[in-house]
């Protein structure tokens, strides 16, 4: 497709020469990744006279490029026939080329020359073989005549009319522009920047600066607290695209409405930049709308992309599963495809290489800058009215200010502006506008029914009196100047101010009664279309008077159980917008004075229920219902992400972005009645309410303060520190009188508190807030968890806080820090090691984070050496929770004196209660270091009196040694202990101390206990000594258990990783080759994995056992090879497919060579596989499961040892039959046509193959692929 003829060059004026080495220099420096590797390294490309016509040098990265010789090349460009003195003239200033002269170089050879660049000729002739090296010899004569040295340069070369050919072949873009030179027209739909800039929506409007921040980075517009957006400039967005589209196998994904300017934005930021970076961008883009290219993109960029032709590639109209495609193509291996894709489908795309782009309607700037290009003289009263109509979208700003005669006249209510954008489109029709103004009543309208109905049809007949195909063939008229747009099957109205205006003028001529049937008989999703338009026009009586009769008439909501039901909540949650009062009379009367119905709602009436809420409970008229109902739903529901009412109830409770306007008395006020109500299940969800008082990070998700067409409302927000103080204050007080009250609450109330300190002891409340603490601390008698806080505050925020504060709180600590040797214990060990910090600490200064271990080991020996407070600590540390509590139980059973009996204490409590084990297992290490017998004799005391599932637990106390060790053979023997857990005893090098032979007996036991401990065995041989190369009788050990049989066993507990498998046989590939048993058990290995029955193993194992695969066929191939021979005989069908899965190319890749390339059993030597396929005439298919297909990606041919292999077996039926199904891919992702296209042309090579059954089953199959491909063309376009 982007062939280039020498022809092409040599008709070229010398204009464009100059003007296609421009864009040469800019599509090889992308392609060199001389600017993208090195964004700050400068690349300047000039075009001037003194003796060049262009340059390009650049500093650091590659030396050179197949066409830049060096890092500075000077080019003389030359359109003319040039002989060798020709060439000699153009090495001297004009001055000194005459006869007899003495010859001065031109400036830019005498900088050359000092800098040894290189000096290429550039010239339209086709200049070959001895005249190219005669004139190359006439520059370096030249160059000598004027007295310098042609020797310091580092090239001197003459690129003709071939080799610019072969130079632009390389630059799909260049191409492009070379055929739109000779053509005057695209290349197969694809386009330069310039040629696109020539369609004529584009000639026809100028284009108006964008100064509005409507250009979201980010598949969604995401807001901060300070209300701060990733909405930005025209200007910004390029910039971001630039920088994302610098990197090789990226994509852009620029999307938005019809209508909003995606294409004008992307052409007029390439086309106008003079930076040096979109220069580069714009010489080596290539333009396509999908609508023209769709059944040639994908393939197109396949190629380029497997070429790693350095190319952008913009695709207008481009649908959401073709830019995945596309994704996937520009990220491939050895790409240097850049895309960037527009279209309307906002739904993001996954991936790193992704950058995604909405455009959102204008804020008006653009819009006035539109119309006063077209219409100068019209006044602002008007400007203002089209800002209001347009809805943003720069396309029916042009629509309506079309004609520069208009005057402010005809632009003086919203229905002039409207008709002038409908004169301007022609859709002028009686029968036209009621097409358009019946589907603008709706939100959208889908063409096809689900069920067979078609809903267009419905509103065609019902509402604009025509047929349903007659309001299509209006509708897709008007869809060609982006009034309506097609979204997943629906037509839609825009923009919506146009829409709404053109809704309200059917809606004022069509009966009411019409519209009360409507509305009852319609189909759920018409009518939810219908409310949700009617949100945009609650203003219109008719509109209010529909509502509210539907509301209160309809049956729906006339029974309470068909009032909670699914579709009458949606129903509600849509007539919100419209009749807001009566709704929450509705809910009022009918839920909350029936509380007791609410647990019986479903999830989805559920959803629609607490959507609707979320926007009553914003207006501060209809605050107390609503809150009150979602109180009560949230207590209702089960905890868990699902409980959607108790998120919005307990939002409402945040300093900032609450979701309403009701100010702090009315939502506090709502929160005291909740506390008094005599259930628990709602104070739970008060008190969790509460704590959202105190957070320090504010979102809130949805715009549930826009209801209906009024202004959008305002969170309550506080005005000074003052409101600020009182509302924490507020809170505060509240959770001390539910401590107080309601001792099941307590806990719950003082962990909010506790964790409120970073918060509040910045706050001007700080005080009363300490005091607080010191309150509750002193009725505890200690609070670790408000001493963590406050030494959070030290720690992050006092480097930031007055001098008088950060000293108050570090008194504050002080009085908190207990000062008994077992509560400081508690505070050091109950949180993890780095949660407690030095309070002479500052973070970033201070990296302590071993301060809280150190200081549990100090009060350790503090304790230890005071034998009542050891039995005082045991008592009182060894049954609580304690995070970190391990340090401080080894220092204090290594420096106890009896540690005898502080071992007893601890496991007597441990038996009783249950609970202390960590203690109990510190104690024990402690003790192993000091006294290594007395540790023997308290773990055998230990493993008779504790469950056995902490026998594991114990030995990992324990460093590991051979008596040890026997004894954890014998428990795993006896069952006492698990085998899947003695992996855990392998970390941290806990076996590393034993020799192999005795770790091996351990390893061997293990095997031998199913799936479970095999795999258990595996890992701790990986773990053995790891980092270090392992010894032959490791290896050999490693053998044995990658052979035992229980590897491909049941398992439930043990994890089972391919990375263990793979990395054990890499460290016993050495082996297989000279060990035949190990080679042998091997092969059995993958029988196992084929007659396996579960799957879940076969899918984990499926890519290691592939490796061993391979390994095998290098290593011993007749060995592997007897094995898969055997299988394929005695094979199900499922195990056949398992079997092809091992041996055969990966299923898991998605791209086309995953189809034709070799499988890891390819390479077997071809004598025993032709001996075993001549035996049976159903044998020959399974080489083709193997062997490769195709050459390459590019290939025309097939593989030359299939091409052996067909000639061999092509008589056989089973064999064709074979390869037809291995040339159809199993999986793929986008489309599969490229899949089946590669197979063409080596079928066709097969036509008049001497086998003659093949011949004629390539030629049918030829013609049957060609056929699948038009289907699957067909179903794309679909």
């Amino acid at each position: 497709m982007f062939d280039v003829d020498p022809a092409q060059i040599q008709s070229l004026s010398s204009l464009q020469l100059v003007g296609l080495l421009r864009r040469l220099l800019h599509a090889e420096a992308l392609a060199s990744e001389l600017e993208l590797g090195n964004i700050s390294v400068p690349l300047q490309i000039t075009v001037a006279d003194g003796g060049e016509d262009g340059s390009i040098r650049w500093e650091g990265g590659r030396e050179s490029t197949h066409y830049l010789p060096s890092r500075i090349n000077v080019f003389q460009a030359k359109a003319t026939k040039m002989g060798k003195a020709a060439w000699k003239k153009e090495c001297w200033v004009k001055s000194t080329q005459a006869k007899n002269a003495t010859r001065v170089l031109t400036p830019a050879l005498t900088s050359l020359t000092a800098e040894g660049g290189s000096y290429l000729g550039f010239t339209s002739e086709a200049i070959t073989g001895d005249k190219q090296k005669e004139c190359i010899k006439a520059i370096e004569d030249g160059i000598r005549e004027a007295g310098g040295d042609p020797d310091v340069l580092k090239a001197i070369k003459i690129y003709g009319a071939n080799e610019i050919a072969a130079w632009s072949e390389r630059h799909p873009a260049v191409a492009i522009w070379l055929a739109e030179q000779a053509h005057l027209q695209s290349l197969a739909g694809y386009r330069t920047i310039e040629s696109w800039g020539m369609l004529d929506d584009f000639v026809r409007n100028s284009y108006a600066p964008d100064p509005d921040k409507r250009y979201a980075i980010g598949s969604e517009v995401a807001r901060d607290r300070e209300n701060a957006d990733n909405r930005t400039t025209s200007d910004v967005a390029w910039r971001r695209i630039l920088e994302h589209v610098a990197t090789a196998g990226s994509l852009v994904r620029i999307v938005g409405a019809s209508g909003l300017g995606k294409s004008r934005f992307v052409h007029q930021s390439l086309k106008a930049s003079s930076s040096q970076l979109d220069a580069i961008f714009r010489n080596s883009a290539v333009f396509a709308d999908y609508r023209v290219v769709s059944a040639t993109v994908l393939p197109t960029a396949t190629r380029l992309a497997e070429r790693g032709l350095p190319t952008l590639l913009i695709v207008d109209e481009c649908p959401r599963d073709a830019a995945m495609k596309l994704a996937e193509i520009a990220s491939s291996a050895g790409s240097a495809l850049r895309v960037v894709t527009l279209d309307t489908d906002d739904r993001p795309l996954e991936g790193d290489t992704v950058l995604h782009v909405a455009l959102s309607p204008s804020g008006g700037d653009l819009v006035e800058a539109i119309v006063r290009a077209k219409n100068s003289s019209i006044d602002a009263v008007s400007i203002e009215r089209l800002r209001q109509m347009c809805g943003g979208f720069p396309r029916f700003a042009v629509l309506a200010a079309g004609n520069p005669s208009l005057s402010p006249s005809d632009f003086e209510s919203a229905d002039d502006v409207v008709d002038r954008i409908l004169q301007g489109t022609s859709i002028t029709g009686d029968a036209e506008l009621r097409a358009l103004q019946s589907l603008s009543v709706f939100e959208r309208v889908l063409i096809e029914g689900g069920s067979g109905g078609s809903p267009m049809d419905e509103v065609a007949t019902t509402l604009g009196r025509m047929s349903g195909d007659e309001m299509y063939e209006h509708l897709a008229k008007a869809r060609q100047h982006d009034l309506v747009g097609l979204y997943a099957g629906a037509f839609s109205a825009q923009p919506v101010p146009i829409a709404v205006n053109m809704a309200s003028r059917r809606l004022k001529v069509i009966r009411p009664s019409l519209l009360q049937h409507f509305l009852s008989t319609a189909s759920d999703e018409l009518v939810l279309s219908l409310l949700r338009r009617w949100k945009y026009l609650d203003n219109m009586q008719v509109v209010i008077e529909a509502a509210t009769r539907f509301l209160t008439t309809d049956e729906q909501f006339a029974t309470l159980d068909n009032f909670v039901s699914s579709r009458a909540m949606a129903l509600l949650d849509a007539l919100v917008h419209i009749v807001p009062d009566l709704v929450a009379d509705a809910l009022w009367h009918r839920l909350l004075k029936n509380d007791e119905r609410l647990p019986q709602i479903d999830q989805s009436a559920c959803s629609h229920l607490v959507a609707a809420l979320s926007k009553l409970v914003f207006r501060s008229r209809s605050f107390g219902i609503a809150a009150r109902l979602l109180m009560r739903l949230a207590a209702s529901q089960k905890d868990g992400l699902g409980n959607s009412a108790g998120e919005v109830f307990q939002q409402l409770f945040q300093l900032q972005l609450s979701g309403t306007e009701a100010s702090p008395s009315q939502r506090f006020g709502i929160l005291d009645e909740g506390l008094e109500r005599d259930d628990e299940a709602t104070r739970l969800i008060c008190v969790d309410a509460l704590a959202r008082v105190f957070s320090r990070n504010f979102i809130r998700f949805g715009d549930t303060g826009q209801i209906g067409s009024g202004p959008r409302l305002k969170d309550w927000s506080p005005k000074t520190y003052g409101e600020v103080n009182d509302f924490y204050r507020e809170g505060i007080e509240r959770l001390v009188e539910i401590r107080r009250r309601h001792s099941e609450l307590a806990e719950r109330s003082e962990r909010i508190l506790a964790g409120a300190a970073r918060l509040l002891l910045s706050t001007g409340i700080h005080q009363e807030y300490a005091a607080c603490l010191l309150e509750i601390a002193r009725e505890k008698r200690g609070w670790p968890e408000a001493l963590e806080g406050v030494g959070d505050w030290l720690y992050f925020d006092r480097k930031n806080a007055p001098i008088e504060q950060g000293s108050f709180v570090r008194e504050l600590y002080t009085q908190l820090f207990p000062s008994e040797p077992i509560d400081r214990a508690i505070l050091f060990t109950k949180f993890w090691r780095t949660d407690i910090r030095d309070p002479d600490a500052d973070y970033a200064v201070d990296r302590d984070f071993d301060y809280s271990e150190r200081q549990a080991r100090a009060v350790a020996v503090e304790i230890a050496s005071r034998p009542d407070q050891v039995v005082e600590a045991v008592v009182r540390i060894t049954p609580l929770d304690l995070k970190s509590v391990h340090p401080f139980a080894e220092e204090l059973g290594s420096k106890v004196e009896d540690r005898k009996g502080l071992f007893e204490a601890v496991l007597k409590i441990v038996e009783e209660t249950g609970k202390g084990f960590p203690m109990l297992r510190g104690v024990l290490r402690g003790i192993d270091l000091n006294e290594h017998d007395l540790a023997d004799t308290c773990f055998d005391e230990a493993k008779d009196r504790v469950p056995e599932k902490y026998r594991v637990d114990l030995y990992s106390a324990l460093a590991m040694d051979e008596r040890r060790l026997r004894a954890l053979i014998a428990d795993v023997r006896s069952g006492s202990v698990d085998p899947a857990q003695c992996v855990f005893l392998s970390y941290g090098r806990g076996f590393d101390r034993l020799d192999i032979a005795d770790v091996a007996e351990l390893l061997f036991e293990l095997a031998e206990h199913g799936g479970d401990g095999a795999w258990a065995a595996l890992e701790i041989s990986m773990m053995y000594r790891h980092g270090s190369q392992p010894s032959p009788e490791h290896a050999a050990v490693m053998g044995k258990l990658l052979t035992n049989s229980n590897v491909i066993g049941p398992a439930t507990k043990g994890r089972r990783d391919a990375h263990i498998v793979d990395d054990l046989v890499q460290k016993i590939q050495g082996l297989i080759a000279s060990d035949g048993e190990l080679a042998s058990g091997l092969a059995e290995l993958v029988g196992r994995m084929v007659e396996s029955d579960d799957y879940d193993i076969f899918s984990a194992l499926d890519d290691a056992v592939r490796n061993v695969v391979a390994l095998l066929r290098e290593h011993a191939p007749l060995t592997v090879w007897s094995q898969v021979t055997q299988l394929y005989g005695s094979a199900t069908p499922i195990e056949r497919n398992r079997l092809k899965r091992l041996i055969g190319p990966s299923s898991e890749r998605f791209d086309q060579s995953s189809d034709f390339m070799a499988g890891p059993l390819f390479g077997v030597p071809v004598e025993p596989i032709y001996e075993w396929a001549d035996g049976d005439a159903g044998r020959p298919p399974l080489l083709v499961d193997f062997y490769p297909i195709l050459e390459d990606e590019a290939a025309t041919r097939w593989h030359p040892d299939l091409e052996i292999i067909a000639s061999r077996y092509g008589d056989n039926s089973a064999f064709r039959e074979a390869l037809a199904k291995r040339m159809r891919p199993s999986s793929w992702s986008g489309s599969i046509v490229p899949l089946l296209e590669i197979y063409l042309a080596p079928l066709k090579t097969w036509f008049g193959h001497p086998v003659r059954s093949l011949a004629a089953w390539a030629n049918e199959q030829y013609h049957h692929v060609e056929r699948q491909i038009e289907i699957e063309r067909d179903l794309e376009k679909q």
